[in-house]
């Protein structure tokens, strides 16, 4: 890391006020921006071979070589000697050689040369070149999901460093993205904030960071500046920060002395990619350094609970999918032995051309087995969530959702409790200076604020007033930005609020008083920042020559704690309780109009009173001893206009809403009436000394009435949290501040404010709201219930597929039919229409109805009892129909146009085969539209014109289908068809959807029957 005294000799400012938009510019091109390069990826070919791992793949490949093998044998002995030959060698030598996990991918390569050395002596092995696409699709499939998944959650890590830095340029406070910062500029540090890059700490009061990154310590370290000639570096020097650990507590300015890769956590991440040697032996724990930095640079690729749950599904379908693939084989075997197609020679028959015979119908019974398996499982259904997660995200992204962990798309859905702030979330976060007391007086806004008694050319240092503008510009944080002619507050609202009030002239004076001057005339000695237990800030300043102790916070704190205050005319009287009682009176009357109060109070320190931070920081219990009330304000923000619809919104979904506030009782009764929270006689609104006196007991039985928490401190956040999850409550919780990161953690879905909220907040949420607003979070909601519902018109598009074609399948050999689907026909139903149909299902838009439906339960199945019984009567339809089709064309002529069959199970025409796997296509693609629909008062043609990408998919399907037959040929095992035959195909299909309507409204009768 290079010393403070290496920067200033590049930069000789840049310690005091930071550098120059021409010193930017000289920075970057000598050292570069402040981006780390990228962890690297597993290549694409390596992840697509490591696919042909997949047992199903294995089996599939074993069948396939068989069945080319077989077909050589049959052509010419001899090649089908060399190839079986050239089969073992393969396996032996990738066993000696030990390459088990590339063995499927070279086998898949080999197989692919004995089907051109098959095809070049004339005789094509048909049915082993559709095994091998059935492999290739089949795990073209699982790394389309996984490449797609990847995709995701690159796009998410990316937005992990779309981080704000507050440094000093030309002057003045600018905002920056991390990635802007430079060496030698001087970044302002507050609590909450990420470090930017490495650098050395030149000014500090009370800073303390939390380096557990770096480290592993869960303590914050104190940091404070150094020498300017100081060389030593690491975590535990007090003068050195690094970039990515955060500010726990106190304001500080660093200055930027290494960025981007030069940085410690860029040197980790660089030998993580192995671009960098290993770490010497002085790195005590370089493992878990590495371990952290990793969870740092990437997101979680953990299994969301529906991903969990579908799992769990998948393995019963295949379980089952298994045993149906067994009863076929022997359901073939025995039909086999039957029709002799499966026999020992008989006397003076060539043995081995009979052997052969019974070999190769018993390969592609396994061949036929095999496929069923493939269709069995159900490998459309990481694909859907794979889709549906990538739709949520991209859909909540671009409603002011940052999503930071894909499973919050899913998890949001399922809430039943939204925990909420008020400031920002609920309203507009535009706050204004609105009533200003000082003494007993009240002033509102835009009025003169008078001193009785004092000319506007006499000075006014003992004017009420005059501590109260002090006060606010040097007790605080927050600066004041232009940006595209708009003045934006850096930092916090409220403080922000006070710094316009002041820019505006306090209402008072002419022109604009100028916070950064006042500033500079009363520099800050020390600072104790506010917290949630103090509810005030405290700034110890010198003016002129005196030590003045500065404090803002709660007016009933700071009222307790004052033991004189000073009237408009600039004397000072004791706070009588007389006095104090008619302050509070003023002051609860503007917190029921719905103001946001704060109150200001000083005292000069005696003379002999120390001026070094470590002294004052020793006799910091003595600062705010005899403090004089100075007076209060009243600010107000107004809500946001589409805040009480949100909020009716959610409880029609059966989501409870509370408000968790810092505000007092009065305040935040107010809003809470006024978005209708309290619209209920029963319901409650507590302060926090009320909820802390309950026990848990107590609280559990009271908290669904519990609407609204004044008061709040972050640790009530995370016991409400706690107890409605005891009650099986899925919680969405929100925060902004770093004391808010536990409960944020503990929620089921952390929502922190991308506005106002801290670093420390957005990193232990999973969405960050980039609005702030309540109504974010209702869309997040809508999308994540429409993406469970989505999920749920697939599976139960995929498991009619499923059920059906296995019947299908089943039956055929016990009627004494021959397979109905050869292997590229059941590959083509399966894998690619599932695939279209997982795109095109998962693409729905979320129903206006979803939002007046209770959410789902944890425990609750994603198969519902209407969904098994769609299933079902579906799929009895498809096979009644089908098997009759396939019984009828093997006894009557009309089919096949060539007159009555001879026979008892006459063999079919290839006509007759393409009508059937046409017929069983166009039903799947009409039974897409009925999937759309899950409840029975609201058909599958609901909206259906308006979801162009499903149209477009089922129409690519159409298209793909018609070019199978017509060009498919002996592959496929199809022949063309006439128009007027796809037009009585369509049509005679399309029963499928008046079946659909009549169930449909059968079970909406019998529901409001039983009702």
């Amino acid at each position: 890391m290079r010393s403070l005294r290496a920067v200033s000799e590049l930069f000789p400012r840049a310690t005091e006020a930071g550098l120059s938009d021409e010193q930017v510019a000289e920075s970057r091109s000598k050292f570069g921006a402040n981006r780390l390069t990228p962890l690297p990826r597993e290549p694409v070919w390596k992840k697509f071979l490591e696919k042909f791992a997949d047992p199903i793949i294995k089996i599939l490949l074993a069948a396939s070589l068989l069945k080319i093998v077989v077909d050589l044998f049959d052509t010419s002995p001899l090649v089908g000697g060399l190839a079986l030959g050239a089969v073992l060698a393969v396996v032996i030598g990738a066993v000696v050689a030990k390459l088990g996990e590339w063995l499927p991918a070279v086998l898949f390569a080999l197989a692919g040369l004995l089907v051109g050395a098959s095809a070049a002596l004339g005789d094509p092995s048909y049915e082993g070149l559709a095994v091998m696409i059935a492999v290739f699709l089949a795990t073209g499939v699982a790394f389309f999901s996984e490449f797609r998944s990847d995709r995701e959650f690159e796009k998410l890590n990316s937005t992990r460093d779309a981080i704000r830095v507050k440094v000093e340029r030309n002057g003045g406070v600018h905002t920056i993205p991390l990635e802007d910062a430079v060496v030698g500029d001087l970044v302002l540090l507050e609590m909450g904030d990420e470090i930017p890059a490495d650098g050395r700490i030149v000014r500090s009061n009370e800073l303390h960071v939390d380096q557990a990154l770096m480290t592993g310590e869960s303590e914050p370290a104190k940091k404070t500046a150094g020498r300017a000639d100081e060389d030593f570096d690491g975590p535990d020097q007090p003068g050195c920060v690094f970039r990515g650990t955060q500010v726990r507590d106190g304001v500080g300015q660093m200055v930027v002395t290494n960025i981007g890769d030069d940085t410690m956590l860029g040197q980790i991440a660089r030998r993580l990619s192995g671009e960098s040697p290993a770490p010497d032996a002085s790195d005590s724990t370089p493992e878990s350094r590495a371990e952290r930095v990793q969870q740092k640079l990437t997101i979680s690729k953990a299994s969301t609970p529906l991903q969990e749950k579908l799992e769990v599904l998948a393995k019963l379908i295949s379980k089952i999918g298994y045993a149906a693939a067994g009863a076929i084989f022997v359901a073939l075997l025995v039909r086999g032995l039957i029709l002799g197609e499966v026999r020992l020679p008989q006397e003076g028959e060539d043995a081995s051309k009979v052997l052969l015979g019974s070999v190769r119908a018993l390969l592609s019974y396994f061949v036929y087995m095999v496929i069923v398996i493939v269709v069995a499982v159900p490998e459309g259904l990481p694909m859907s969530v794979t889709v549906s997660l990538a739709i949520a995200w991209r859909k909540m992204s671009q409603s002011n959702s940052l999503v930071r962990q894909l499973v919050a798309c899913e998890t949001i859905g399922s809430a039943t409790v939204i925990c909420s702030d008020k400031t920002g979330t609920l309203t507009q976060n535009k706050m204004t200076v609105s009533r200003v007391g000082l003494g007993t007086a009240v002033y509102e806004k835009d009025s003169a604020i008078a001193s009785p008694g004092m000319k506007s050319d006499e000075p006014w240092v003992h004017s009420p007033l005059f501590w109260v503008i002090v006060n606010s510009a040097a007790n605080s944080t927050a600066s004041l930005e232009q940006k595209n002619g708009k003045t934006a507050v850096i930092g916090n609202s409220t403080e922000g609020a006070l710094l316009n009030w002041l820019t505006a002239g306090a209402w008072t004076h002419p022109n604009s008083l100028n916070y950064i001057e006042l500033r500079a005339q009363h520099p800050v000695l020390y600072q104790i920042h506010f917290s949630s237990d103090r509810k005030r800030m405290t700034t110890v300043v010198r003016d002129a020559g005196r030590a003045v102790t500065l404090v803002k916070g709660a007016p009933e704190v700071l009222l307790a704690q004052a033991t004189r205050y000073r009237s408009p005319d600039g004397s000072t009287h004791d706070l009588t309780p007389e006095i104090r009682a008619e302050i509070q009176s003023r002051i609860s009357a503007a917190a029921g109009d719905a103001m946001r109060t704060l109150a200001f109070a000083h005292t000069e320190l005696p003379p002999d009173f120390p001026r070094e931070e470590g002294a004052i920081h020793d006799r910091r219990a003595e600062i705010e001893n005899d403090l004089i009330f100075d007076g209060w304000v009243g600010i107000r923000d107004p809500l946001r206009d589409d805040v009480k619809e949100a909020v009716r919104q959610c409880r029609a979904a059966g989501i409870e809403v509370k408000m968790i506030t810092g505000d007092t009782i009065e305040t935040a009764r107010a809003i809470g009436r006024e978005i209708g929270l309290l619209d209920e006689p029963d319901a409650l609104a507590l302060t926090h000394a009320e909820f802390a006196k309950l026990t848990d007991a107590e609280l559990s039985a009271i908290l669904p009435r519990l609407r609204v928490l004044a008061r709040a401190l972050p640790g009530d956040k995370f016991r409400i949290v706690e107890l409605l999850q005891a009650q099986n409550h899925v919680v969405a919780m929100t925060g902004d501040g770093t004391n808010d990161a536990p409960a944020l953690k503990k929620a089921d879905v952390g929502l922190a404010m991308g506005i106002s909220g801290t670093e420390v907040a957005k990193e232990a949420s999973k969405i960050v709201l980039l609005d702030d607003a309540f109504s974010t979070i209702v869309r997040g909601v809508h999308w994540g219930r429409a993406l469970y519902e989505n999920i749920q018109r697939f599976i139960q598009f995929q498991l009619t597929i499923n059920v059906s074609a296995l019947l299908i399948a089943f039956l055929g050999p016990f009627l004494g039919l021959k397979p109905p689907f050869t292997v590229l026909q059941l590959l083509w139903i399966n894998v690619i229409m599932d695939t279209f149909a997982a795109i095109a299902l998962c693409s729905e838009p979320p129903r206006a109805n979803l939002m007046r439906r209770p959410p789902k339960t944890r425990n609750e199945n994603i198969l519902t009892p209407a969904m098994l019984g769609t299933i079902g009567s579906t799929a009895a339809f498809f096979v009644v129909v089908m098997i009759a089709m396939l019984l009828g064309m093997q006894h009557a002529g009309w089919f096949a146009g060539d007159g009555p069959k001879s026979g008892e199970f006459p063999e079919l025409t290839m006509r007759q085969v393409t009508l059937f796997f046409s017929v069983y296509v166009f039903f799947q693609v009409w039974n897409q539209i009925n999937c759309r629909s899950l409840a029975p008062e609201e058909s599958g043609w609901h909206r259906l014109f308006e979801n162009r990408q499903f149209l477009a998919i089922a129409s690519l399907t159409v298209v793909g289908q018609v070019l199978i037959v017509t060009l498919g040929g002996a592959v496929f095992n199809v022949e063309p068809l006439r128009a007027v035959d796809w037009l009585v195909v369509a049509a005679a299909t399309s029963s499928v959807l008046l079946f659909a309507e009549v169930t449909r409204r059968v079970r909406l009768w019998n529901t409001k029957r039983k009702v």
